[in-house]
């Protein structure tokens, strides 16, 4: 999905400042040109070049109505290479016209969008605030780059009174982390799915993700304490306590229990458990979690929420 494949460029560019050659663009530079979503800004004047077990610098010429450069081949005298000339252009991001297309399939209304979008420089932006539901009621829906480097600049932002709070973070790939203001991660290529007439969102997701439940409530029929690691579902008669790995597992799955699933090769790296619910929990761990149909490799507790 190309909105995913931008934003994975987004998250290993070292600076959204510097150009970005086709190589940064990982296949995508045509899709992303045609889009907007970068601008050509320029070439390359010199690159590398193989030379028997090694590489060459040499000096490019550009044919810019051609669409071609050349240069002179270090190992052949008198030779010229020609090469298309998208093999050197360099391109700037153009952020706020993508950022503006995931605005329009996410519906969020003129009015609800901000005027000034960066709330910290190359890592977060405010999208907007999407309407829940049939509700008067709004949650911010902002977009973030590597946020681990920028993270407590960007807990601070979140936590901001001008925004709602239980809004939705868009990231480039899931992430169990805890938020303030009961805000939730949630990995772009989630979100956005391919309908039979184009690109849209997962609206049952979304629902999960925005139906406003505090992460801390009290609910006497599903609770986890995370010391004793005893577990409560509205689904099974009776708690049951969970320990070691098995416990680490349930306390992940219980943070993220607002979200859609997890992977479970996300939950492995995070937790070192095994390599599927079986070998984590043998043969009866269905009760506790159930696997997301159409979905590999997903699974989330079986609450209410």
């Amino acid at each position: 999905m190309l909105h995913s494949e931008y934003l994975l460029m987004l998250e290993r560019a070292r600076s959204l400042e510097e150009r970005l050659s086709s190589d940064d663009l990982r296949g995508h530079a045509a899709a992303f040109l045609a889009r907007r979503w970068v601008i050509a800004d320029g070439h390359l004047t010199h690159i590398l070049v193989p030379v028997l077990d090694s590489e060459h610098e040499v000096e490019v010429d550009v044919d810019d109505d051609q669409q071609t450069y050349c240069y002179q081949s270090p190992g052949c005298r008198g030779r010229v290479v020609t090469r298309p000339l998208a093999d050197i252009t360099l391109y700037a991001v153009n952020i706020d016209a993508w950022m503006g297309e995931i605005c329009d399939l996410l519906e969020i209304e003129p009015s609800q969008r901000p005027s000034s979008r960066e709330l910290i420089a190359d890592h977060l932006w405010h999208l907007g605030n999407i309407r829940v539901g049939n509700t008067h009621r709004h949650a911010p829906v902002y977009l973030a780059r590597r946020m681990n480097v920028a993270d407590q600049d960007l807990r601070q932002a979140l936590l901001s009174a001008k925004r709602p709070s239980q809004g939705i973070v868009l990231t480039a790939h899931d992430l169990d982390i805890e938020l303030p203001n009961s805000h939730q991660t949630c990995g772009i290529d989630r979100l956005l799915v391919n309908a039979g007439d184009g690109l849209s969102y997962d609206t049952e997701l979304l629902h999960r993700l925005l139906k406003g439940v505090a992460a801390d409530a009290d609910d006497p029929d599903e609770y986890f304490d995370a010391d004793t690691g005893r577990l409560k579902l509205a689904c099974v008669a009776e708690p049951k306590v969970f320990k070691g790995k098995q416990k680490e597992v349930i306390a992940m799955f219980w943070r993220a229990r607002q979200q859609h699933s997890l992977k479970w090769e996300d939950v492995v790296r995070r937790t070192g458990c095994g390599k599927d619910p079986g070998s984590v929990f043998g043969s009866g761990w269905t009760p506790w979690l159930m696997r997301i149909d159409g979905q590999r490799g997903h699974y989330r507790l079986r609450t209410r929420q």
